[in-house]
């Protein structure tokens, strides 16, 4: 046997360390792991597969169709809240435009029966009304009237010119009023609902810019005898 055989095969380390094992040895081989397939599938067979990309299920559709109802719903509601309101505010206002318009009607109907006119030696004044009614005289132009107080219903009186000059006369000895004057004379009158209304000589109907002033010395009333002979209207409107 030749020196320095070690009997084992193995070949000694130059450092004098241990000798490294031989090539086929089974003492201390490496075993190298096993080799992987990079296109092998290495997800577990527990793990939940990704849902992202997948159309939903018929439950989710349901949620959501039942949402977007549910806004429409309460939209729905709310349009047609504002038009039943602005339907009851136009109710309302037309009902009251109806009421005003039937009111100015009425007092127009009255106004109408109350009339007067003129003759060669009188003024006649009329309530064809089958309600009582307050009438005066006026001349606007010098600020005088002639306070005739309530005619009574279905009436007229007749004021002859004379009594009208020497009233005016006795009251205001400086209110000089002639027949000149008399063609400007206007009927003054109140309807049932306090509305004063303004009759022209020529017949023409209307309303006052102002209330007249029916106090002062330029007022004159007359309670003379033929004022309290009233005759019959020749017509009477329907109370």
């Amino acid at each position: 046997m030749a020196e320095g055989d070690t009997g084992g095969g193995g070949q000694p380390d130059p450092q004098g360390g241990e000798s490294t094992p031989a090539h086929g040895s089974d003492d201390g081989a490496r075993v190298d792991p096993p080799s992987q397939d990079p296109d092998a599938d290495t997800t577990p067979d527990d793990t939940p597969a990704d849902t992202r990309g997948q159309p939903p299920t018929w439950a989710q559709l349901g949620r959501t169709l039942g949402a977007v109802i549910t806004v429409l719903a309460a939209l729905g509601g709310l349009v047609l809240g504002v038009r039943a309101e602005q339907r009851a505010d136009r109710e309302e206002q037309r009902a009251v435009e109806a009421e005003s318009q039937l009111l100015q009607e009425k007092r127009k109907s009255f106004a109408e029966q109350v009339d007067f006119y003129r003759t060669s030696s009188a003024v006649v004044v009329m309530n064809g009304n089958p309600h009582m009614v307050d009438v005066r005289l006026s001349l606007p132009a010098k600020k005088l009237w002639w306070e005739l107080g309530g005619l009574t219903p279905c009436s007229q009186i007749s004021i002859p010119n004379t009594s009208l000059r020497g009233s005016m006369r006795t009251r205001m000895p400086s209110a000089h009023v002639t027949d000149a004057d008399l063609p400007s004379l206007m009927l003054e009158f109140t309807d049932p609902q306090n509305r004063v209304w303004i009759r022209g000589s020529g017949g023409s109907l209307g309303l006052p810019r102002r209330q007249p002033v029916m106090h002062g010395p330029g007022v004159v009333d007359l309670n003379e005898t033929w004022s309290r002979s009233r005759q019959d209207a020749p017509m009477c409107g329907a109370p």
